[in-house]
Order: C-alpha cells, then structure tokens, then sequence
C-alpha cells in the first residue's frame, strides 16, 4: 500500500472517531437542554407568582423599611459572575468574562467578584478581576439548594455592608439558537409593579411584616431565574458546537474519503502501466 493512502486512511480513522465524540456529546447536550429548559419554565412560573403576591402585598404596605430595599451610596460593588462550567461551548464563557471586564472598565469603583463554575473562577482570576468567593455551578440534584447558598451570601455580603451593590452578569437566554450576555442588578431590589385589584385583600400577619418575610425568598428566586438562564444558554452553547463539530467531522471524512479513491485509483494504474511497460519489454501483447 503506497505510504500516503495509508496515511489518509488513518487520518479518515481519528476523524471518524472525532466525530463519534462530537456526536455522543451532541445528544448529551440536547438531553440537558431540554431537562434545563423544563426545570427554567418551572423556575419562571414560581418567579411570576412570587412577583405578583410580593407586589400585591406591597401595594397594602404604608411603609416599608427593609435593608434589601433601602438603596446607599455606591463604593463596592459586588458581581456575581455566572459562566460555563465546562468548555467545548465555543466562544460563550469568554464572551461572559468579557462582558464581566467591560462593566469593570466602566465603573470606577472596586468590584469584588463572586464566581459560580470552577471554570468561571479560573477564567475571572486569568482577566484579573478580583474573586472573593467561588461557588460550584448549579447540580440539578440539589433542587435549588445549591441556588439558595449563593443568594444568601450574596445577601449577607449586602446586609452587612460590606458591598453597596449587587449585579449579576449572566447570559440571557433568547432561543435555542441564540444568547448574550447581560447584567441585572440584584440588590437592592426594586419592588414590582402593584396589580390592578378588583377586592380588598386580607393579610395575616400585617402587609408589611409580609413584604419582610416574602423579600428574602424574591430574592432567591430572582437568583435561581438568572443562574438557570445561563446554564440553559451553555447547553443551547455547547449543543451548537457540537452540531458544527460533527458536520465539520463528516465533510472531512467525505474529503478524505474522495482522496482515498483517488489515490487508490493512481495506484491502480500505475500497476497496470508497470505490467504493461513490462510486457511491452518482453514483446508480448497484454
């Protein structure tokens, strides 16, 4: 076998490897989409009706002191940084690590970056922002528990005074096939619109001691909506990449495929003028 079919045969080998890879985690990844997809429509249907009470609630409330409420001058400000976990996604973790240093440039205060996803950590230090506190990315096993130690760090880091601000940069989840990142503020919160109401409500306790007790919760969930967004926006990602990688994978394979046969072809007829040059030398007729 002459020396380049063998070696176009072995590169047709790794790239159909490849492309056995490529498509195993293309149908992970459409397999998370849509379990991340299902559990952010829940998310989003409780952040709706939480949004409606809290604001119906407020709307009774004469006057309502809370620290979550309460905005102040702005020195520190805290970022809380949401990325990939993972790569293979294309370019969405450095678009959000870009996004994160462009709000950096824009602000003249100090920012204190709090991180979820051990590769956003990495990322954040490398772009030389200043992470304070990393958290694991989210575990669809832990139904939210995981969500619920970010929020209230990020809350205590407010209640305590030790930042002025919160902001989150996330990537907002537009379609399957498209994504940017983003930043909404966390803390302090603005309290949502008052509804139209037909009939007076009752509240037991009293209207503000609600607000008090449903803003902690609003809160989480406000987190919860913007953390899923992100992990349903890498996945969508991560399932683009890998549709890319594939077809690319299967347009070389062809390639290379058409080679082969070219090659085998020369190859064939080189022989074949070899055995007639051969017996053209021996005066016989082929």
């Amino acid at each position: 076998m002459p020396e380049n079919l063998r070696v176009l045969r072995r590169k047709r080998e790794i790239v159909g490897e490849i492309r056995q890879i490529t498509r195993a985690m293309k149908l992970v990844s459409a397999a998370k989409l849509k379990r991340s997809m299902d559990w952010r429509t829940a998310v989003e249907r409780y952040y709706t009706e939480l949004e409606a009470a809290l604001a119906l609630v407020a709307s009774h409330a004469t006057e309502v002191e809370h620290p979550y409420l309460s905005g102040r001058p702005v020195e520190r400000i805290g970022l809380l940084l949401v990325a990939g976990d993972k790569g293979l996604c294309g370019a969405f973790n450095s678009q959000m690590i870009g996004r994160a240093r462009e709000l950096a440039r824009e602000t003249d205060v100090r920012i204190e970056t709090v991180t979820v996803g051990a590769r956003t950590a990495e990322m954040a230090r490398r772009a030389r922002l200043n992470v304070v506190r990393e958290f694991p990315a989210i575990n669809e096993r832990e139904c939210g528990a995981d969500v619920r130690q970010v929020a209230r760090y990020v809350m205590r880091l407010y209640g305590s005074g030790e930042v002025d601000q919160v902001t989150c940069c996330y990537s907002r989840f537009l379609s399957r096939i498209s994504n940017e990142p983003d930043v909404q503020q966390v803390l302090p919160v603005p309290l949502p619109e008052p509804p139209r109401e037909e009939t007076a409500p009752i509240f037991e306790p009293a209207a503000p001691e609600l607000v008090r007790m449903m803003l902690p919760q609003y809160i989480i969930a406000r987190t919860f909506r913007l953390l899923l967004s992100t992990a349903v926006s890498e996945h969508s990602a991560r399932l683009m990449a890998m549709t890319a990688a594939t077809e690319n994978a299967e347009e070389m394979i062809g390639d290379l495929t058409r080679l082969i046969n070219r090659a085998r072809q020369a190859a064939i007829t080189n022989e074949l003028l070899d055995i007639a040059a051969g017996a053209d030398a021996l005066g016989q007729t082929v």
